[in-house]
């Protein structure tokens, strides 16, 4: 095995890469909240592509139904990525990786959109 090969697979089998790609995750959750709320206030709820969040969203609302339903979950993944990272750190990084850079995507296109109706 080269020394490279070695390094990046200690780092993806490393419980601080775990905590590092989960906080990422977490701040882009905030930028997605944020990002939503631009493109959906004052109550444009049919914007929203999620059919669950918008449910939550015009039931409590904006800001206050984005808040509840990122509290909630964040709570649930949060806890099933600390649960598989304890069994298979190599495969959850890897899976939080792809999540992360994907949810980038997103919260880019949100503000694009956001930019675009303001």
């Amino acid at each position: 095995m080269d020394p490279l090969e070695v390094i990046i697979t200690g780092i993806f089998h490393s419980a601080a890469f775990t905590l590092v790609l989960t906080c990422v995750f977490l701040l882009l959750n905030i930028l997605d909240g944020h990002s939503t709320y631009l493109v959906l206030k004052p109550n444009h709820y049919e914007r929203e592509k999620n059919p669950i969040a918008r449910w939550v969203f015009r039931k409590l609302q904006i800001p206050r139904g984005i808040v509840i339903f990122k509290v909630i979950l964040m709570s649930i993944l949060i806890v099933a990525i600390a649960y598989y990272a304890a069994w298979d750190p190599f495969t959850i990084n890897i899976a939080m990786l792809i999540a992360n850079l994907l949810f980038t995507l997103v919260v880019l296109h949100n503000y694009r959109i956001a930019k675009r109706l303001h």
